[in-house]
């Protein structure tokens, strides 16, 4: 393997580190498949070598009160901001808004206005890959957030429907961008050790942001002017502004600049946040010589429109089933806003085909059809459904690890059924006269199926794409989920109230059914991706069953030291 040195920096006074450099860089200089140990060449993608990466892991601590954590922390903190969709409910509630921008309050107007946000997504899911691709991640949440701040303004000041519509297409367009490349940030950049939690939390905490805006949305709405919905809009600049002011101050991530042939500056980085500025040690050295191996440098991300490496092998067609496939089944950013007059208002952002959607969109609805019908109650109720369910994403994230991925979404399926199904008869009819508690026990379950959706669903709906999919599609293969995504979130959206009006109640027997399969599909068809690298998973989807050969585990074997691993000369 030839290493670029073209980036090279020497340094006074580094002789030491640099020595160790070219060591390390010697590891792997005559042959991109094997790593020499103790002598002996071992193949990157043989059981031996995943089972020393194992142990390095294992057996290196990451201190999560160094100077090097906390910058981290703060990298992670830049990139969860995002932009809250799910206002479009508060707007929708508000008749201010209504009346100053002259939108009606049912009808196919209102629809245009709400899917346009959608459009604007779908629309820049195919900007989302290259932009990321080209100049790299952080430059992608720059852009994407660039004109996610844009978009903000233009509704926050707008005088018109049409500039109302025109901010809302531009911020789904640039969330697209940032949902592309966010999301590739951080599971590139973290530790192995905290890729799982850093990379599940960033689609669970944006409950925090939607807690917050709802409560200021709730709070503001009974202002008697303009400013009562300018004020929770405005406000969306702010997570916009903070990925733009702090994003190109963010280290780039080491695979993408492996993949642009600057492996001095991946090596620092990874030293950096791994393994405290340790560069010779063991762990940096086996991580460099996988992402050489696996990381193509003239690849399909360097050139915007390719995206024939996404199916033009069969590892390559599976990887992208999968991401297709959790498009499907997971949930995206949503909250919706209680209380609305129409049921064509209740229209942001859901789950998919799961069944959340019914507690979500549409739980007023619900809630009204077992006699709870005053406004106030139901934003009571909304707030406290949001607040349970970010318990439930956070526990979700940090326990991922522990249970696996594969574990945690069929627990997530699973979950529903159990939830819907009483659903099913609890709200089958409904009598003024019927006992409290019968109304209580409906409201829990609404509760249950927002807390284990949350925490067994939502956290992977990004985490598990973006683990699967290879460095050089990754930004555009997040760019294809993203679509496929919002084709899912409006198919359902649009067909969840004709079919609540048509069959009622039955609905929740569709999704209780549909829950079952979905357990089936992973269970037959997902990979576990916890417990190995990045690039450890191209062992997996070469494999002749994907399925079985992630579900190996590693031998426990001793990690080796830097002297072992620097010892050998390359055969």
């Amino acid at each position: 393997m030839t290493t670029d040195t073209s980036h090279d920096k020497a340094e006074p006074g580094a002789s030491h580190i640099e020595g160790t450099r070219q060591q390390a860089t010697k590891l792997s200089s005559l042959d991109d498949d094997v790593v020499v140990i103790d002598g002996r060449a071992i193949p990157i993608d043989s059981d031996e070598l995943r089972d020393q990466m194992a142990a390095q892991i294992k057996a290196t601590k990451v201190s999560f009160i160094s100077k090097e954590a906390f910058q981290l922390y703060f990298f992670l903190a830049v990139a969860y901001c995002r932009f809250d969709s799910s206002l479009m409910g508060a707007m929708n509630a508000n008749d201010r808004w209504h009346s100053d921008l002259k939108i009606p309050k049912e009808g196919g107007f209102l629809g245009i206005v709400t899917a346009i946000y959608t459009i604007g997504n779908l629309s820049g899911s195919f900007i989302a890959g290259p932009a990321s691709d080209w100049y790299g991640r952080r430059i992608g949440m720059f852009s994407g957030a660039t004109i996610v701040l844009t978009g903000a303004i233009v509704m926050g000041t707008c005088q018109n429907s049409g500039a109302y519509m025109a901010g809302r297409y531009l911020a789904g367009f640039g969330v697209a961008i940032v949902r592309s490349s966010a999301p590739s940030f951080v599971t590139e950049l973290s530790p192995p050790q905290w890729r799982g939690p850093a990379t599940l939390l960033y689609n669970s905490l944006w409950l925090i942001g939607a807690i917050l805006s709802s409560g200021i949305a709730y709070a503001t709405g009974p202002m008697d002017s303009e400013m009562s919905w300018r004020i929770p809009l405005i406000l969306q600049v702010v997570p916009a502004s903070i990925v733009v002011l702090f994003s190109l101050f963010l280290p780039e991530t080491p695979r993408w600049l492996i993949a642009n042939s600057r492996h001095d500056e991946a090596r620092r980085i990874l030293a950096k946040y791994h393994t405290r500025g340790d560069e010779g040690h063991p762990l940096i050295t086996l991580e460099m010589a996988e992402m050489q191996a696996s990381i193509k440098q003239q690849a399909s991300d360097k050139r915007w429109y390719d995206y024939s490496e996404l199916v033009n092998t069969r590892s390559a067609r599976y990887r992208t089933f999968l991401v297709v496939s959790i498009a499907a089944i997971g949930k995206k950013d949503s909250i919706r806003t209680l209380g609305l007059e129409q049921e064509a208002d209740i229209r942001t952002r859901t789950g998919q085909w799961g069944g959340s959607n019914l507690t979500g969109y549409y739980q007023a609805n619900i809630l009204r059809s077992i006699g709870v019908t005053d406004q106030s109650q139901l934003l009571t109720f909304n707030l406290a459904y949001y607040v349970a369910a970010l318990g439930g994403a956070t526990i979700g994230s940090l326990v991922c690890d522990m249970v696996g991925r594969r574990k945690l979404l069929m627990f997530g399926c699973l979950s529903m059924c159990f939830c819907l199904a009483p659903l099913t008869g609890l709200t089958a009819h409904y009598d003024p006269d019927q006992p409290a508690a019968i109304g209580r026990l409906t409201i829990a379950f609404i509760f249950f199926v927002g807390i284990f959706h949350s925490g067994g669903i939502n956290p992977l709906v990004v985490a598990y794409p973006v683990e699967c999919l290879h460095t050089n599609t990754r930004a555009k293969g997040m760019g294809l989920n993203n679509f496929t995504l919002n084709v899912a979130e409006f198919v359902n959206t649009y067909g969840a109230p004709i079919a609540l009006e048509r069959i009622q109640w039955r609905i929740y027997i569709i999704y209780t059914v549909w829950n079952m399969v979905q357990t089936l599909w992973i269970y037959f068809f997902f990979v576990e991706t916890r417990s190995r690298t990045l690039e450890e998973l191209d062992v997996i989807f070469e494999a002749k069953n994907p399925v079985k050969e992630s579900l190996k585990k590693a031998r426990e074997v001793e990690a080796i030291s830097a002297n072992q691993v620097n010892s050998g000369s390359a055969v």
